[in-house]
């Protein structure tokens, strides 16, 4: 089998890269930098950007993941054009393109919870809720991954194409800025804390996880569709602290919540309903937050 993951550095096509080396799976990546700590036969230079794909390297993968996008890290202040060439425009190119080559392997995409809007319902939502969905969105980056979604609605290539919308994905690797981390690192630098009220439920999945399920979903030839990954924990922001707080031995005030006001706070209540995939393949994720906050750890005191 030849994957081939378009996005170089990302949690996620970092961790499908390592699902690849440690089942030696030969693996293409396309991206702006080559990943460190995993290994594959081809790196594509590209800026997805400036540059076009060169398909007559793509077309010949088993597997094609499209992990690239913009607007995934809050933190970073990037275009409304950049981010809708990148999530929308980019991968609708590159289906369209696969459909007309005639292309007969498996390409796969990624919607969010975030196309949930806004909601205060304790409600998991079906793909089909989702898809219909007209709750007001809080950023753009919302606004695209609909788009891509409801494009996909209505797709039928040549291909078999999977479209997963994901919880909050996880993992040691991720970004310092988030919640996992940010809170380890802060703590262990006595650094003051500040939070948003706490009170937003979410759900959340290890990006190890999702690897998997991607990869059985190939084995067991799932159909073309649209499917909601659901996190295998729904927690609030609070109770995440708190299983980072009692895995370290501490206690916090309650006035380190409220202190931050962000786009999605008023996303109150964002869950998935995984029936769908769950009734065709039987894989769920296995592991839970507290059961990583030690290699978050490590990670910290490697830094």
């Amino acid at each position: 089998m030849l994957v081939s993951i378009l996005g170089s550095n990302g949690l996620l096509s970092n961790s499908v890269a390592k699902f690849c080396n440690n089942n030696n799976i030969d693996l293409h990546i396309y991206g702006r930098t080559e990943p460190s700590g995993v290994n594959c036969s081809n790196f594509f230079e590209i800026n997805f950007i400036e540059n076009e794909i060169d398909f007559s390297h793509l077309v010949k993968s088993d597997v094609i993941i499209y992990a690239s996008g913009a607007g995934i890290q809050s933190n970073r202040n990037e275009q409304a054009e950049i981010m809708h060439f990148l999530n929308v425009d980019l991968p609708i190119v590159i289906l369209k393109k696969l459909d007309e080559i005639n292309y007969h392997g498996h390409f796969i995409t990624f919607g969010s919870y975030f196309e949930i809007g806004v909601n205060e319902t304790n409600v998991l939502f079906t793909e089909d809720m989702i898809l219909a969905s007209t709750n007001k969105v809080c950023n753009e980056y919302s606004v695209t991954k609909r788009l891509l979604s409801n494009f996909l609605k209505s797709f039928n290539g040549s291909f078999t194409n999977y479209h997963y919308i994901l919880p909050t994905i996880y993992g040691e690797n991720e970004a310092e800025h988030r919640l996992i981390p940010y809170t380890i690192k802060a703590i262990r630098n006595n650094e003051k804390l500040n939070f948003t009220s706490g009170d937003q439920i979410r759900q959340y999945i290890y990006v190890d996880d999702v690897a998997c399920i991607i990869f059985k979903s190939v084995e067991i030839g799932l159909e073309s569709g649209i499917f909601n990954i659901a996190g295998n924990e729904t927690l609030s922001v609070r109770e995440v602290v708190g299983i980072i707080i009692d895995n370290l031995g501490i206690t916090l005030s309650d006035d380190v919540f409220g202190k931050v006001k962000r786009t999605d706070t008023n996303m109150q209540n964002l869950q998935l309903d995984g029936s769908r995939l769950n009734q065709q393949i039987s894989l769920k994720g296995a592991v839970r937050i507290a059961d990583v906050i030690d290699k978050y750890i490590e990670k910290t005191l490697i830094k």
